[in-house]
């Protein structure tokens, strides 16, 4: 399934992401992605814990 025009580089095991919503979280690395749930389970050092965020990119996070 390739992704659409509307949506941006997604994240994959191992990856390191940076949030760039308002809750400022910072740079992150992908630890798991459920592809049923559409979710995947990022570790934030910053925030010291890790935290589930929707997998399909739209903007929400880049691919560093």
């Amino acid at each position: 399934m390739s992704p659409s025009p509307r949506h941006h580089k997604r994240a994959i095991d191992g990856d390191f992401i940076k949030d760039l919503t308002s809750q400022k979280r910072s740079l992150g690395m992908v630890m798991e992605i459920n592809k049923d749930t559409r979710m995947m389970y990022v570790n934030f050092p910053k925030i010291g814990r890790p935290v589930w965020l929707m997998w399909e990119n739209y903007g929400h996070y880049i691919v560093v």
